[in-house]
Order: C-alpha cells, then structure tokens, then sequence
C-alpha cells in the first residue's frame, strides 16, 4: 500500500469557461469538485490505476468533511487528522480557449505541534501494511516548518520509502529528512538552487549538462533519486547510477492541474511492484499525460494510460 499525506489538503472547484476576461460577465461551461493537494492527487492516481492506497493529512470543518465524502464516493480509504478552520476549497478558473488555467487559494486551515504528533502516529498506524509514503504540498499555518523534516525521518524509521514533493520553506527544510525520492518542478528547484534551475532554461545546457549538476546533490536532497518536471519538456530523473529523460507526450491539454501528482503516484506505486526506473518512469508519464487530457483535477483514466504508454519515450 502506499500512504499519501497532504497536511494542507484541499477541495478544488474546477470552473470550465471560454474566453475569460476580467471585468465581464462570464457564462461558465461546467463545473467539477475534487478533493485534491499533492498527496491526495497522489492517492486519485494510484487508486485509478488499480494500486492500494490511503490518504491522510488534516482536514477541518464543513469542507474537511466534503473532502472525506469526495474520498468515499471515490473509494479511497482516508485518516485524516482533525485541525483547526477550515479546509480549503480552491477555485480552479480554467479557460478553454486559451488553454490555461489559474487557481485561487486562501489559507484557511490552521494546525500546530500537537496535530504533528498525530500525524506521526497515523503513520505507525498504517507503517506494518504500507511499502512506501507520499508526502507533498504546502504547509498550513501555525505548522512548524521543519514538519516534512520529521515525517520523513520518521517514515523512513518505520521502514517506509518516502518521496517529498513541496515548495519554498517547507522544501528547504524537508530536504534535511532525506528523502529516498524528492520530487520537484523547475519553480519549486529554485527554492533549493536558483542556479541551477536557471540553468535549465539556457539554451546552450542541455539537460544531460545539468543532469550532471544535480547529481552532486544527491545525498544531500535524497538519498536514492531526483526527479524535476519541466511541463511541456518532460522530465528530468537521475537515481545513484542513472540519469534519464522523459520525453513528453503529445496530447491535447485541457487543464495541468493534478499532473505532477500523478507522476508521483504512478512511479510509487510501480516502484512498490518492483518496476525499473525507466518501468515506473513510462507510466508516471502516461498518467500525467492522461492527467492533462482531463477536465478537473486530477483526473486520470485508466484507459487512457494504457493507450499513451507505448508513445512514451524514456532515454538514458
């Protein structure tokens, strides 16, 4: 099984429209709810593909609620820890015309020491049935900010492989738990390295030449593999032996939101069936390609990975 954790989980209202400009009276297309941060759109992957997963984090008030009942009508198991607030709901305003879309999220849940300590405790709840755990996204107030730092060290004294994926501060300091996997966009890179990611926007270093950058910091960010994703360029993946790139896959994209989680959850989950790297990089590209294809967050089709795996490129 693998165990997600998303301390800062979210319900995301995706608004589908044409033509958005601000200022007008705008007649939206549809409109979809999604329980959704990055460990649980880990866990929405996973349980589409057919693996065993359970999420946790916190969740608070009328929206935490919501979030289980989204979880349940899905079938995805969930112990989530009670905080204080209120979950956030997040306004997905996705235009499809121009294919873009932008998110609106307040701060609205709050959670301290003490709800730390009963995270730690649902993952000793859960350690003896589970292979490895996803713990991703931002941190709510009041949280101390070194708290992946000792989820990580604490997963990994459980026996569990763990993979990061965060932003800012609390990527920074969740670096110094080590990871056995840290996952990361180019943005969120910038946070442990501002030269680095800028080197991936130069022409004239190609990514085999940064690969080779990165690959000092393992050890340091990760004790087994990196990973950055890099949108509409693929992704960038380097283990203790191997460096590898993902080529993207050519879909029509009709909203992104989601599609980094679905690459962490597709690697785990085929990591814990004993997959190679490039194995377990092949789907987690298949399912962020499905992702993408989708209306809301997170959607993945199953169907739709089968047909997009044999297009994915993997060199190295």
């Amino acid at each position: 099984m693998i165990l997600t954790v998303t301390p800062n989980s979210a319900i995301d209202r995706a608004i589908f429209v044409r033509g958005f400009r601000l200022g007008d009276k705008v007649q939206g297309e549809g409109q979809a709810f999604a329980p959704s941060g990055k460990g649980v759109g880990a866990s929405l992957v996973i349980h589409e593909l057919g693996g065993d997963t359970l999420a946790s984090g916190f969740r608070a008030g009328r929206n935490g609620q919501l979030l289980g009942a989204l979880l349940d009508e899905i079938g995805i198991r969930h112990d989530f820890v009670v905080a204080e607030g209120e979950t956030r709901m997040s306004v997905v305003l996705v235009d499809l015309a121009a294919r873009r879309q932008s998110t609106i999220s307040v701060p609205s849940l709050r959670a301290g020491p003490g709800h730390l300590e009963d995270l730690l405790v649902v993952l000793d709840r859960y350690a003896s049935q589970s292979w490895g755990v996803v713990l991703g996204g931002s941190l709510p107030p009041g949280l101390p900010r070194d708290a992946y730092a000792h989820l990580v060290r604490h997963a990994r004294r459980l026996g569990l492989y763990t993979l990061l994926d965060s932003s800012g501060e609390p990527l920074r300091e969740g670096v110094a738990g080590v990871p056995h996997l840290l996952k990361v966009n180019q943005d969120e890179l910038r946070a442990l390295d501002p030269e680095i990611a800028g080197a991936l926007d130069d022409a004239t270093e190609g990514a085999w030449t940064v690969a080779a950058r990165l690959r000092a910091r393992l050890g340091a960010w990760a004790s087994e593999a990196l990973i950055v994703t890099l949108g509409a360029r693929g992704a960038l993946a380097l283990t203790a032996r191997q460096t590898y790139i993902a080529r993207p896959l050519r879909v029509p994209v009709v909203n992104t939101a989601g599609a980094g989680d679905a690459l962490s959850g597709a690697i785990m989950m085929k990591r814990s069936q004993g997959a190679s790297w490039p194995e377990a990089l092949s789907l987690g590209m298949a399912a962020a390609a499905s992702v993408v294809m989708n209306q809301g967050t997170g959607v993945c089709r199953r169907g739709q990975v089968g047909e997009l795996l044999p297009q994915v490129v993997i060199t190295g």
